[in-house]
């Protein structure tokens, strides 16, 4: 299960709903749903957002963002994402 889907899912237990959720977020209720299937990007900031809103790590879930959109059909992605992902390991130690 992906972060963003974890959040999604602790959000509706929070708040009840998606919709309740996505009201919190000052969201239309189907951007949710859309994160969810990958029909539209959660970007960072609204990672991030999400992440408050249910009490998590708002840095951790941005960078996290970060890092699932990275092309890494490229080695210049590939290194990017391997040094964002030894950033978020430093963040965590935190």
């Amino acid at each position: 299960m992906s972060q963003l889907d974890i959040l999604i899912d602790k959000g509706n237990s929070i708040y009840g709903s998606q919709k309740e959720l996505a009201r919190q977020l000052g969201k239309p209720d189907t951007h949710i749903s859309m994160w969810r299937k990958g029909k539209r990007s959660c970007t960072a900031p609204d990672r991030a957002e999400l992440a408050a809103a249910v009490g998590e790590n708002a840095t951790i879930a941005a960078l996290e963002a970060v890092i699932d959109g990275i092309d890494t059909t490229t080695l210049a992605g590939k290194k990017a994402k391997a040094e964002l992902e030894k950033a978020l390991a430093r963040v965590r130690i935190l």
